[in-house]
């Protein structure tokens, strides 16, 4: 029974995500304090905390928002409150609690300017995004500024401004991943998706011309990463790894205008990593 109900809390917070999430958020304090000559790190472990929580409050409120339709999908149907194990009411409750504690937690950590980027992350997440998702597969432009938001709390525990380029520079490339990551983990369920209900891209497009926009994507997000870590990075390392991103980034970008989601969706997930750690021994 208790295995049952922690299977059913992993499930409706999605722990994976949410931890994904967290390390955005400390990724945020330590690139302020690498470049100021510091960590907070009680202001930035806090942070992450809350990072943390309020992804996994996000996930269940959306969970509870579409469970409906996550019922009628192969990936989702065995979520807590798609297949009924879990009431709404319980849903929304668990959503609520964990949503405020990582709220509170960001207030501990640096103040209303951080309690009101989770509140934005909130209303964009769960009040934009995922209404948005059965009207428009441009939804995920909306949902891609939440993703966006992770290193930009930690920033802001750690005291730094919202507008230094810095930080505006990895919030965008943040950005740029989550879009392609979402749409083409559309495109490997498209299937799913569309007995959901939910919009996906190009319905009506031509398959060759719709991989062709998302390997255009890839081919953005990773010059932008490979640019910005040959700036910011270390100069022992700006002949190896901005030319690194670049060729993964043609090969990325190849595989998903070839409509090969699954490699494509691999070597994002590797690149990310890497060109941050760059950024974070450029200034140590």
């Amino acid at each position: 029974m208790i295995a049952d109900r922690l299977a059913s809390m992993a499930a409706l917070i999605r722990p994976k995500v949410s931890l994904a999430v967290a390390a955005g958020s400390l990724f945020g304090a330590l690139y302020h304090g690498h470049l100021h000559g510091g960590v907070q790190m009680g202001a930035a472990f806090t942070a992450a905390a809350g990072a943390f929580l309020l992804c996994g409050g996000c996930s269940a409120l959306n969970q509870v928002q579409e469970r409906g339709r996550d019922a009628r999908m192969a990936r989702t149907r065995e979520r807590p409150l798609a297949s009924g194990r879990m009431t709404p009411g319980r849903g929304a409750l668990r959503a609520g609690l964990f949503g405020g504690a990582g709220l509170l937690l960001f207030f501990l950590a640096g103040g209303w300017p951080v309690l009101l980027a989770g509140l934005a992350v909130v209303a964009v997440y769960n009040g934009l995004y995922t209404p948005l998702k059965t009207v428009s597969p441009t939804a995920l432009l909306a949902g891609g500024v939440a993703g966006a938001a992770p290193p930009l709390t930690g920033w802001l525990a750690a005291g730094g401004p919202v507008l230094d380029p810095h930080i505006l520079g990895v919030t965008a490339i943040f950005y740029l991943w989550q879009v392609p990551h979402f749409w083409l983990l559309a495109e490997k369920h498209r299937a799913d998706y569309i007995r959901a209900g939910f919009a996906v891209l190009g319905p009506g497009l031509d398959p060759k011309l719709r991989a062709g926009l998302m390997g255009v994507w890839v081919a953005a997000y990773f010059t932008a990463l490979g640019c910005f870590a040959g700036l910011a990075g270390p100069a022992s390392l700006r002949a190896f790894v901005p030319p690194v991103l670049l060729l993964a980034g043609a090969a990325a970008a190849w595989l998903a205008a070839s409509d090969h989601p699954r490699p494509a969706l691999a070597a994002m997930h590797c690149s990310l990593p890497l060109g941050l750690a760059t950024l974070l021994l450029a200034t140590t």
